[in-house]
């Protein structure tokens, strides 16, 4: 049964009849199917700390592209079954919205799925099938309870009166637009932010072992100076195996001079100010560099 075969090789799978899923009948993608199933996978809950020569993005980000882990491991667990489709992140369906309605997790205050096992550490997918499967649901009574150390941790206030999408760092840092001044100045990773599922109680202690594709990467640190000198086509060969590389490097370069500024370093203002005069660099890019380096050159005065 595809339920015993995914269970072998994910941290976690629950299942749902299409119908309980909300306007099910607006999606297309659903048409042909009748059950989804939506299945879990652990990342390490391991922090790394910038350096000065590179840096690194978002936790989630360490280990290979969660998305074509996950798909890959679908696909092999059903390589002998034909009535299956496998997805992740990138569709139409609400992937937390089905994950709710298994019982496994619950929508917490930080926008995030909590799992009691696994905290906010995991991935998700879904697989839908043709045929109609057996629901598999549990019982969630789990909360934040009175707890707001997320909203009160968030430096932009993207929590305050529940999830702000336009105030997220995360989501303004993968944004391919000026940053506002809130986030150039908190900025502290690469890409994406971690600081409300760090600050969770239910991530404390949590330890999980992950599949190998998930675990630490060496080129989960970014070199500086690849961020300068590599051509697009190189910068993909090497590092395009995480899931950070998904918005371009001009975008990892921006927010890697955010970091810069934070560190004071200013070891890369000539290769900066190269970039100012490039016509490749977008306007959305000069605008904030510009500020920037009027930053970093000061603290050489």
């Amino acid at each position: 049964m595809i339920y015993q075969k995914l269970n072998k090789v994910f941290d976690f799978v629950g299942v749902i009849n299409k119908e309980k899923y909300t306007n099910y009948h607006n999606h297309e993608l659903m048409k042909d199917y009748r059950s989804i199933f939506v299945v879990g996978l652990a990342y390490p809950n391991e922090y790394l700390p910038q350096k000065k020569d590179s840096f690194v993005a978002s936790m989630y980000t360490y280990g290979y592209d969660y998305h074509d882990v996950i798909k890959g491991i679908i696909n092999e667990a059903l390589k002998d079954e034909n009535d299956y489709l496998a997805l992740v992140d990138n569709h139409e369906i609400n992937e937390r919205k089905c994950l709710e309605l298994t019982g496994l997790a619950y929508h917490a205050k930080n926008n995030l799925m909590i799992h009691k096992d696994f905290g906010s550490y995991f991935f998700i997918g879904l697989v839908l099938t043709k045929t109609k499967h057996k629901e598999v649901i549990t019982t969630n009574t789990d909360s934040c309870g009175d707890c707001d150390l997320c909203i009160r941790a968030c430096p932009v206030s993207a929590l305050t009166g529940g999830f702000d999408v336009s105030k997220c760092m995360s989501a303004r840092n993968q944004s391919k637009r000026s940053l506002p001044l809130d986030v150039m100045n908190n900025n502290y990773l690469l890409l994406g932010c971690d600081i409300c599922q760090r600050v969770c109680p239910k991530n404390k202690g949590i330890s999980s072992e992950s599949v190998s594709d998930l675990k630490i990467k060496p080129t989960a640190y970014v070199l500086i100076d690849d961020l300068f000198n590599l051509s697009n086509k190189e910068f993909k060969n090497k590092y395009g195996k995480h899931a950070y590389t998904w918005r371009g490097k001009t975008l990892l370069l921006r927010n890697a001079i955010t970091l810069l500024l934070r560190q004071k370093n200013t070891d890369y203002n000539e290769a900066i100010k190269k970039t100012l005069s490039d016509n490749k660099y977008p306007s959305w890019y000069k605008e904030d560099t510009n500020k920037m380096l009027k930053k970093l050159e000061s603290f050489n005065l």
